[in-house]
């Protein structure tokens, strides 16, 4: 006797409940529902940093997750961890907590024990939690070197006004080759007068014999300053060449 729609349809129905009911049943067996789970209390001098869910770590593994966050009667703030019964065979006497704050991603409690031979940690026994703060150890180390730096801007500033009085200063260099440019330009002037001279005297030869002298000690005096002018600009330049600047 062939089997009717409704029968048929009946039957698909109960098929895909029950695989769905499976599969449901799965996920919660994968999730630990339905496992018995260990219960540790955890000790810290300030709740910054903890939060309920936050995962429990060990080896890289989430092996549970914290429970809730209290006080107790001496401000101590107490963290209940929760660890799935599969999971508690890392967690011994000599296991030690800590709080691991990455300057990348969530913050977590790792455990770490030294010997997996030891006896398991009493549940009654309260365990402190140790701290580790990337970001503050990343802020501690940075900031000798902004001190350095701005040390080191605070001696390039002495250093340009030092350069600034040196060059532009009253006893700088520029004062001292205007100056010399000054002198030189009255000894120019000198020499041009000298110059009108010396026509004076080509129109003139008698004249000329006594201002002879007089011209050609003009002239000498002229040479021997246009030489101390070259002497004493090479020797400023050749000193503020030779002077050096030490940064530290």
């Amino acid at each position: 006797m062939p089997m009717s729609r409704e029968y048929k349809v009946g039957i698909f129905v109960i098929c895909a409940a029950a695989l769905v009911a499976l599969v449901l049943l799965f996920l919660a067996v994968e999730k630990g529902l339905f496992s018995t789970s260990h219960t540790y209390t955890l000790s810290s001098r300030t709740g910054d940093g903890f939060t309920v869910g936050m995962p429990v770590v060990f080896s890289g593994f989430d092996i549970g997750r914290v429970h809730s966050l209290e006080l107790d009667d001496r401000g101590v703030v107490l963290i209940k961890i929760r660890v799935s019964d599969k999971h508690v065979k890392w967690i011994k006497e000599d296991s030690f907590f800590v709080l691991y704050r990455p300057l990348i991603g969530a913050a977590r409690i790792v455990v770490n024990t030294n010997n997996l031979e030891s006896p398991p940690l009493p549940e009654k026994k309260v365990a402190e939690v140790f701290v580790v703060n990337d970001i503050n150890d990343a802020i501690e180390k940075i900031q000798p070197l902004l001190e350095t730096i701005e040390r080191l801007s605070r001696k390039i500033d002495d250093m340009a006004s030092k350069a600034d009085t040196q060059v532009f200063g009253n006893e700088g260099t520029l004062p001292q080759i205007n100056k010399i440019l000054k002198d030189v330009a009255g000894k120019l002037e000198k020499l041009e007068t000298t110059v009108d001279n010396l026509n004076k005297i080509s129109k003139d030869a008698s004249e000329g014999t006594q201002d002879l002298g007089v011209l050609r000690a003009d002239i000498d005096e002229v040479a021997q300053t246009l030489n101390k002018v070259s002497r004493d600009i090479d020797a400023l330049l050749y000193k503020k060449k030779d002077t050096e600047i030490k940064l530290p």
